[in-house]
C-alpha cells in the first residue's frame, strides 16, 4: 500500500494583484520517491513548493502533512519547514552568512540544539553533500555548482523528510549538473522524498518514479514518466519538448518497427542497447 508524505486537495492560491496562481490542485507525494513537476514558466510549480512549506498561505483547499491536515498555525508552519526544506532555483538568494559552515550551522541553531548536535549535524550535511572541503571558505567565492551543494547542505542540516528543489541544475555545468542528479538518487534511497521542478526533460524522464504535468495552476496529467513524455498533445499542452532519448526511439520504430513488445527506453544506456540489436 503506497504511504503518502503530502497531499492537496483542490488547493488554491490567489496573490495580491488577484492572479490565481494555483486552482484546485491535487497531489499526492509518495514516501521515498523521486517526483518531477514540470511545466512552463507561470504554471504554478514554485507557488505550489512555497505553499507546501508554509512560506505561502493556501487561499483554499486542504493540505496534508503524514495524513493530517495543516491549519497553518505558526507551530504548524514551524513543524512543516523542520521537515519539508526548499532549495530555490538562485542559490544567492538562500546563502548569507560568511562562510560554509556557519551557513550550514544556521538551522540547526535555530532548532535550540546544543552546539555538539548542531556540529554533528553540519557535518553530516557538507559529507552527504560532498562538500567537507569547502566548510572554512567564503561562501561568495564559491562556483554555482559549489553553492547549490551549500544550499542543498542548509536543508540537510535540518533532517527533513522532503526536499523539493526549484529548477536545482540552473546555472551550473553539465558534468556539476549530472553529479548533483546523482546525489538526489542517493537522498531518495535513504528515504528522503524528493520533488523537484525543472525545465531541463532530459533530466527528469530517466530520472523520475513519477511526474505531475502542470499548465496555468492545475495539474492536466500525471503518471510514469515514460506515459508523459509519450503524449504529444499534452506535452504541447503544457510547452514541453520531447527527451532527447525518446524521440531517437521513435525514429527508430519508425523506420525499424519492434518484431516483439520493446520496452520503452528510459535511459541512453537501455537506447544503445536497441541500437545494438538492430545493427547486428
Amino acid at each position: 500500500m503506497k504511504e503518502y508524505i503530502i497531499e492537496t486537495k483542490d488547493l488554491d492560491y490567489v496573490y495580491e494583484d488577484g492572479t490565481q496562481a494555483l486552482k484546485k490542485l491535487s497531489v499526492s507525494f509518495e514516501k521515498g520517491k523521486k517526483i518531477a513537476i514540470v511545466g512552463a514558466n507561470g504554471a504554478g510549480k514554485t507557488t505550489l513548493f512555497l505553499a507546501l512549506n508554509g512560506i505561502q498561505k493556501p487561499t483554499g483547499g486542504k493540505v496534508l502533512f503524514d495524513n493530517n491536515e495543516v491549519a497553518f498555525s505558526k507551530k504548524e508552519i514551524i513543524n512543516l519547514r523542520k521537515n519539508i526544506g526548499i532549495v530555490f532555483q538562485d542559490s544567492n538568494s538562500q546563502l548569507f552568512s560568511a562562510n560554509v559552515f556557519q551557513e550550514v550551522s544556521f538551522g540547526p541553531m535555530n532548532l535550540g540544539l546544543s552546539k555538539e548536535k548542531v556540529r554533528q549535524r553540519v557535518e553530516t550535511a557538507l559529507e552527504k553533500a560532498n562538500i567537507m572541503d569547502l566548510r572554512n571558505k567564503p561562501t561568495h567565492f564559491l562556483s554555482g555548482g559549489q553553492k547549490k551543494r551549500v544550499a542543498i547542505a542548509d536543508i540537510l542540516a535540518m533532517e527533513p523528510s522532503v526536499i523539493f528543489l526549484d529548477e536545482p541544475t540552473a546555472f551550473v555545468d553539465p558534468v556539476t549538473s549530472n553529479s548533483i542528479m546523482e546525489f538526489f538518487d542517493e537522498l531518495s534511497e535513504e528515504g528522503v522524498t524528493v520533488v523537484l521542478s525543472t525545465h531541463d526533460m532530459d533530466k527528469v524522464y530517466p530520472w523520475a518514479d513519477y511526474v505531475y504535468v502542470m499548465n496555468n495552476g492545475t495539474v492536466i496529467d500525471e503518471g510514469a514518466p515514460e506515459k508523459i513524455f509519450m503524449n504529444k498533445e499534452i506535452l504541447m499542452q503544457a510547452g514541453l519538448e520531447k527527451p532527447f532519448i525518446l524521440e531517437v526511439y521513435e525514429e527508430i520504430v519508425k523506420h525499424r518497427p519492434p518484431t516483439e513488445q520493446r520496452r520503452i527506453p528510459r535511459t541512453k544506456e537501455e537506447l544503445f542497447e536497441i541500437i545494438q540489436r538492430i545493427l547486428k
